[in-house]
């Protein structure tokens, strides 16, 4: 797996369209959208250099947010299709969404 600007992009010939092909969808603006905050960000890129599923209380540990307010941008993140959640017990696991990642970066290189 190739990675780009530190990310983890899933080399599959078949799903990379050929740039004349490369259209956005209203999925693309949302995700877009909410990485357009400082905090999510931040939260995004945490969970894609982890490569692991975390537990939501140690990314507030660790990026020290405040639990509500953390649980909003997780949810604007979920929302947008950019991270993917699964509740165990009493504790919610978080990861990125690789296909969704995979697109984006595809849509940022396409034209370099």
């Amino acid at each position: 797996m190739p990675g780009v600007g530190g990310l983890l992009v899933a080399a599959d010939p078949v799903k990379t369209l050929p740039l004349a092909r490369l259209h956005a969808r209203a999925e693309h603006a949302e995700a877009f959208k909410a990485l357009a905050h400082r905090t999510r960000l931040d939260v995004f890129f945490f969970l894609v250099r982890a490569r692991r599923e975390v537990p939501a209380g140690e990314i507030q540990a660790e990026l020290e947010i405040p639990g509500p307010t953390l649980s909003h941008h997780l949810d604007r993140l979920r929302r947008a299709g950019l991270v993917q959640s699964r509740r165990e017990e009493r504790f919610v696991y978080y990861a990125p969404r690789s296909e969704m990642v995979s697109e984006l970066v595809r849509f940022l290189t396409a034209c370099c």
